[in-house]
């Protein structure tokens, strides 16, 4: 091989690669077999959840604390339901993060503290261990929202946002999901703002949360008329096939308004941990 001809393959090598410099050597003509194209690939997606939406410490109020207090109570690290971040939660929470090996035991709940702590939940209320599904929420007057439990997918697959997230298992809908009343109250409204026209909003009559709101989202269609007082159990809508509303797949949001506020909605993760420790607490005896 002469010298221009090899200089000339060393070019070819590094501009066409090694495929069509075989075929040139050899006097053949062909294509390059299309390669796929490269970039950044897109990151994995995870079903980590966070439960609080800022850092919880010492000093401060609200509904938040008082979700943090209930389920360190639930996991075995008891202090008082107060809504308020006093030294006796704080110490619980010191106590919880030693012994689930969080370091350093600050004392305040940021997120990887959070997250432990909602894993822990699940597991005691898969166990059993959590009676109750929530504060003044009793098994006999309160009921999982989805039936049957056999189409709904388990607690390590909801998501929190506004409402708690529960999908179905492929995606079931209609007649094959129903949704009912999670406890006795009148259906005070249907059709939410991106949660489709049909989704029902429940006043709850009596007990701890009396006079708060529940809502179904993307609800299709609703099977009582606004004004019906319906009792736990009772089925109110089936879960909407396609797209309802704002949604990617068939599946309820269920939520629950803050305290003295109207029928819809909360914001994004304001009130969702405490509707979420509602149905967990209720998933056991979900049938």
């Amino acid at each position: 091989m002469n010298g221009l001809r090899r200089i000339t393959l060393l070019i070819a090598l590094c501009v066409l690669g090694p495929a069509s410099v075989a075929q040139a050597s050899t006097g053949g003509v062909g294509v390059v077999a299309p390669q796929a194209p490269r970039g950044l690939a897109e990151p994995a997606k995870t079903t980590l959840q966070i439960p609080f939406t800022r850092t919880l410490r010492r000093g401060q109020t609200g509904s938040d604390i008082k979700t943090l207090q209930t389920w360190l109570t639930d996991v075995g690290f008891q202090v008082p339901v107060v809504g308020v971040f006093g030294p006796m939660t704080q110490q619980a929470v010191r106590s919880f993060q030693h012994a689930h090996n969080l370091r350093p035991a600050s004392g305040a709940v940021g997120v990887k503290t959070a997250t432990v702590l909602y894993t822990a939940l699940k597991a005691a209320t898969k166990s059993g261990s959590v009676l109750g599904a929530a504060q003044g929420v009793a098994s006999t007057s309160w009921v999982f929202p989805l039936a049957p439990k056999s189409r709904v997918l388990p607690p390590s697959d909801w998501t929190l946002d506004q409402g708690v997230d529960i999908g179905t298992v492929n995606n079931a809908c209609g007649s094959q999901v129903v949704e009912v009343a999670i406890t006795s109250g009148t259906i005070v409204g249907e059709g939410i703002d991106g949660f489709g026209p049909y989704a029902p909003i429940l006043k709850v009559d009596s007990g701890t949360y009396k006079g708060r709101y529940i809502y179904y989202g993307h609800a299709a269609p609703a099977l009582v008329p606004v004004g019906a007082h319906v009792s736990a159990g009772q089925p109110i809508a089936e879960v909407g096939c396609g797209i309802v509303g704002i949604s990617s797949a068939p599946h309820i949001e269920i939520g629950i308004s803050d305290v003295g506020g109207g029928p819809c909605c909360p914001s994004y993760q304001e009130t969702s941990p405490e509707m979420d420790k509602i149905v967990l607490g209720l998933w056991p005896h979900a049938r």
